[in-house]
């Protein structure tokens, strides 16, 4: 399957090298040229990374990757004039995994564009043919078709799925879910969350493999070890 690439960039001249390039090396490629055009587009483009100036003319692409949780969706490396070392980590800190500054070396940001592809695949956690990944946010029945989870469930099962068979109390998960609203909060609402992912990953009459540790809490337990 071809990497999916948005590049988001209002300099016409600059998305045209980089669109083309690219293309060249095999990767689906998509040109925007704003920020509006990028939140318009994410959810049905769904890319594996995105190429995002910051100096947008409608937003900045900082603040832009922070408030849309690129980072938690796919690839993002920010491609940029601005350089400074406060740029550079503010960056970082809002999900980029990279950081180049222009004028752009194609051959170098090829090399880094793969270098998180490589590092993206590796996050992906597969057990008995379910397909998860943390960092599109996805989770994959074995028949290939997509589970559409809440945040919380999703984060549960991501920590289940780190830690595979190792049991995992309700305080760190509630921990796991501790950027929820704390109105939503209970003693009860990762229980819940827990009933909701075993029906939803009920499969083929096959249970969720989902295993309640009495006295402990809950772990991942594939019957396929």
């Amino acid at each position: 399957m071809s990497t999916i690439v948005l590049v988001v960039e209002d300099a016409p001249e600059i998305r045209l090298m980089l669109t083309s390039f690219l293309q060249e090396e095999g990767m689906v490629v998509h040109g925007m040229a704003t920020g509006g055009e990028l939140r318009a587009g994410l959810a049905a483009l769904r890319p594996d990374i995105v190429l995002l100036d910051v100096n947008l003319p409608d937003a900045d692409g900082i603040a832009l990757a922070r408030e849309l949780r690129l980072g938690e969706q796919c690839g993002l490396i920010f491609v940029t004039s601005r350089d400074s070392d406060d740029d550079v980590l503010s960056g970082l800190e809002a999900g980029g995994d990279d950081y180049v500054s222009k004028p752009i070396n194609l051959r170098t940001l090829l090399a880094r564009i793969r270098s998180v592809m490589r590092r993206t695949k590796e996050s992906i956690i597969t057990f008995d043919g379910w397909i998860l990944d943390p960092v599109r946010r996805e989770l994959f029945r074995p028949d290939g078709s997509m589970v559409k989870l809440t945040s919380g469930e999703f984060n549960i099962l991501v920590a289940l799925a780190s830690h595979m068979t190792q049991p995992l109390s309700r305080d760190f998960l509630l921990d796991v879910i501790s950027n929820r609203d704390p109105r939503e909060i209970s003693e009860h609402t990762v229980d819940n969350l827990i009933v909701r992912l075993r029906r939803k990953m009920q499969h083929d009459g096959t249970a969720a493999p989902i295993a309640t540790v009495r006295g402990v809490g809950y772990a991942l337990v594939p019957l396929q070890q």
